[in-house]
């Protein structure tokens, strides 16, 4: 069987536009579904984090949709819900991601949804409880899951004073000592188009795609926003160590075993990638 002509994204068929505040959007039509994606991210993940407070991008990303100026908690996600379109926040370490879907004829609305929480969330008081309480619930069960502590205890040795070393969802204490204040403080100290990157893929025309997201987002600014965070380099160990932490009560274990790999940028981290995994 044939592979259909352009049936993979490439430099053929993607459409790139840079609007005026810096923001790329990238965009590629496909009308064999009647759907559209949007995915993107900006550069405010935990690389921005005070030891402190450990964990704030990651819960200023999921505190987004918990209501803006325009919108409540119940509001947002009876919107997407009445048209049967999604959208959501992840924090990682160096960005703060968003993906979305919807029929194509609710792009506008989808875009519409995603401005609203990216510009003017307002971080109500008892959401933002609530989603405290949920996070520690996560902490508390990440400290019983052997895979995430072996995993997290690695991360600790092969970067050992080094930001990568840090969990993106802090730790109990730390998120323990994040407010409404500081949420609000993060927002607006390191939200911006800045660095952003939004991708629009499915039934519609990239002119009208890239004309829909210029106008939500294409007057977006911020001046207080900051460079992309600078990472040092990763000093490689020079010996074996190793750890091991006991869960009580726990009968399974997990085992990693690595080195720090080559970084994104290296001419052969294709090889050293596929090397690993065979």
């Amino acid at each position: 069987m044939m592979t259909p002509k352009n049936s993979l994204p490439g430099s053929d068929d993607i459409t790139r536009e840079e609007l005026e505040n810096g923001i790329i959007v990238l965009t590629r039509p496909n009308f064999n579904s009647p759907s559209v994606v949007i995915s993107g991210y900006l550069a405010s993940g935990g690389l921005f984090d005070p030891d402190e407070k450990l964990g704030l991008a990651d819960f200023t990303a999921a505190a987004l949709m918990r209501g803006t100026a325009k919108r409540d908690f119940q509001g947002i996600y009876d919107a997407l819900e009445t048209e049967g379109a999604s959208l959501s926040f992840n924090g990682a370490t160096h960005t703060t991601s968003f993906s979305g879907k919807a029929l194509s004829e609710d792009l506008p609305l989808l875009l519409e949804l995603l401005t609203e929480s990216l510009l003017e969330p307002i971080f109500p008081g008892q959401q933002v409880a609530r989603l405290k309480a949920q996070l520690l619930t996560g902490l508390a069960m990440r400290a019983q899951d052997t895979r995430a502590m072996a995993s997290l205890a690695f991360d600790q040795i092969v970067y050992k004073d080094h930001p990568y070393s840090r969990p993106e969802d802090g730790f109990p204490e730390t998120v323990e000592q994040i407010h409404r204040e500081d949420l609000i403080a993060f927002h607006k100290g390191h939200y911006g188009p800045k660095g952003m990157v939004i991708s629009i893929v499915g039934a519609v025309d990239p002119t009208d795609a890239v004309q829909w997201a210029r106008a939500a987002l294409g007057n977006w600014k911020n001046p207080e926003q900051p460079q992309p965070a600078q990472l040092p380099a990763v000093t490689p160990l020079t010996e074996t160590v190793s750890a091991k932490v006991e869960i009580p009560g726990k009968s399974q274990s997990d085992l990693v075993v690595g080195i720090a790999g080559p970084p994104r940028s290296a001419p052969d981290f294709i090889a050293a990638s596929v090397g690993n995994s065979v």
